[in-house]
């Protein structure tokens, strides 16, 4: 029904638009991917930001009602993941036993780590795998308001928070999709579309429950925006883009691959004049060893900025844990039912240094915290081709649409330009003229694929390039739209 009513404004808004407006300016993306019709033109509007509002909402009362009832219909598999610590039953009112048994499917699996750092902080090695933004968000705003519901236990009120955070992300990761994708691709149709896909993408659990996806696709399209939206004020606009990814890069390891936009886009800014209509090699010496200069100095400001927040939460981690070995003296440094939990799991404490091998290991220079590479490889058998067992066919077909879908977003991208530029060179030298180009997203979502296949768990893959780049969305929403012309 949305989509029908969708397609029926669209219809109204193009006859009135043909009245009204007059062509707007086009990128070389517009011209192969639209059909040169007036209502594609790059115009916010509020009925269809509103239009994307109630999608997104009506899309997560869905998601919640699915999760209820499957969450009371389905047995739980059994499994040896992190169940966290138990909460005595004395402890918890009639008010947190309903609040669990309505939000208890959106709290399983990674929520249980990111719940429990944010009540106890990282208190186990397992629990290194996961960065420190999102649960600090949890128990920061937690703080604000649990204490005037004191019938509600703290970790009942940690779960409303982080679902209360992730729906207002989530919301907001719907208008920025909007009005990113206008300033990409001038076109209303896709914007919506693409929009549309994302309320009811395949990963959209993810997004709901106490997951990091939606905060951090929210911060990664700030980034974004940042750098696509004003061209006006170039240094400051690199700066802006490099906090929202140092937030985002604090959210999810695979944040480092941001940076790559701040670079692509110094990159064209440094390279080809807009204003001269001039490449870097046209112009005088002196201009050119300007330009050169700024592109460094940029580079190393913003790589400082991304940076900061990771190492520093890596220096914490590894005074927290390798300093000298004092569990023995565990009272003055965790509760008794943290460190109980711990003997009877066998899970790794901090000062075990005897177990925690990564602490005589030297930093990166990537900003990859020190620890990340060996708890990722220990815990979740991260490590080249190390998912390449028959056991793991099931989690790569799982994931084969969402590779499909980069793989012919991408070769579409590439026939496309091969057919404007016809030479390589001229490939080169268009993505390079171009503040638009839709490369770098196409070379993003390519990397995180290249990365699942043969790195990281491959199950992921899905919610990872769903909440991680505009890229997929507009390769659907692009096919969606040759199929649905205007009339």
């Amino acid at each position: 029904l949305s989509y029908k009513s969708f397609h029926r404004q669209m219809a109204i808004r193009t006859e009135r638009e043909k009245e009204k407006n007059a062509s707007a300016p086009v990128t070389n993306f517009k011209d192969h991917h639209t059909h040169n019709d007036s209502s594609k033109e790059y115009r916010w509007d509020a009925e269809f930001s509103y239009f994307v509002l109630k999608q997104c909402i009506i899309s997560r009362a869905l998601i919640f009602i699915i999760q209820f009832v499957m969450n009371i219909v389905v047995t739980d598999y059994p499994t040896d993941a992190f169940k966290g610590l138990p909460i005595p039953q004395v402890e918890l009112s009639q008010v947190d036993h309903w609040i669990r048994i309505a939000f208890n499917g959106l709290t399983r699996w990674d929520a249980v780590h990111f719940l429990h750092i944010a009540q106890y902080g990282y208190t186990y090695e397992n629990n290194l795998a996961f960065f420190p933004l999102f649960p600090t968000l949890i128990y920061c705003f937690t703080l604000t308001w649990s204490w005037a519901v004191p019938f509600i236990h703290f970790s009942t009120a940690a779960v409303l928070t982080a679902l209360t955070i992730n729906f207002v992300a989530f919301v907001l990761c719907g208008q920025l999709l909007y009005t990113l994708l206008l300033v990409l691709t001038k076109s209303t149709k896709l914007a919506l579309l693409a929009c549309l896909v994302f309320t009811l993408n395949p990963a959209s659990i993810f997004f709901s429950a106490v997951y990091s996806e939606s905060i951090y696709m929210l911060l990664t399209f700030c980034g974004i925006f940042a750098l696509y939206a004003d061209s006006s004020h170039s240094f400051i606009r690199y700066i802006i883009a490099a906090l929202f990814f140092s937030f985002a890069f604090a959210t999810r390891s695979n944040g480092i691959l941001n940076f790559g936009y701040i670079i692509f886009q110094l990159m064209v800014e440094t390279v080809y004049s807009t204003t001269l209509h001039k490449f870097i090699w046209e112009r005088d010496c002196g201009t050119m060893l300007l330009k050169l200069f700024r592109f460094i100095i940029v580079i190393a400001i913003c790589w400082g900025i991304f940076g900061s927040q990771v190492v520093s939460h890596d220096s914490r981690m590894r005074h927290s844990f390798c300093s000298q070995n004092i569990t023995q003296g565990k009272g003055k440094l965790m509760s008794d039912i943290v460190y109980q939990y711990a003997l009877q799991n066998k899970l790794v404490l901090p000062h075990d240094l005897e177990n925690l091998t990564w602490c005589r290991q030297e930093r990166n220079i990537l900003l990859i915290p020190s620890f990340y590479k060996h708890v990722q490889e220990k815990y979740w058998q991260v490590k080249p081709f190390g998912y390449w067992q028959l056991k793991k066919l099931p989690c790569f077909i799982m994931a084969a649409p969402a590779i499909f879908i980069i793989l012919y977003g991408s070769l579409f991208e590439f026939n496309h330009l091969r057919t404007v530029h016809r030479s390589l060179c001229g490939v080169i030298l268009g993505i390079l003229n171009n503040t638009s180009s839709i490369f770098p997203f196409m070379i993003h979502a390519l990397v995180l694929t290249v990365l699942a296949l043969v790195l990281y768990n491959v199950e992921v893959l899905t919610r990872i390039l769903f909440s991680s780049s505009p890229f997929i969305y507009l390769v659907i929403a692009q096919y969606m739209d040759r199929r649905t012309p205007l009339r």
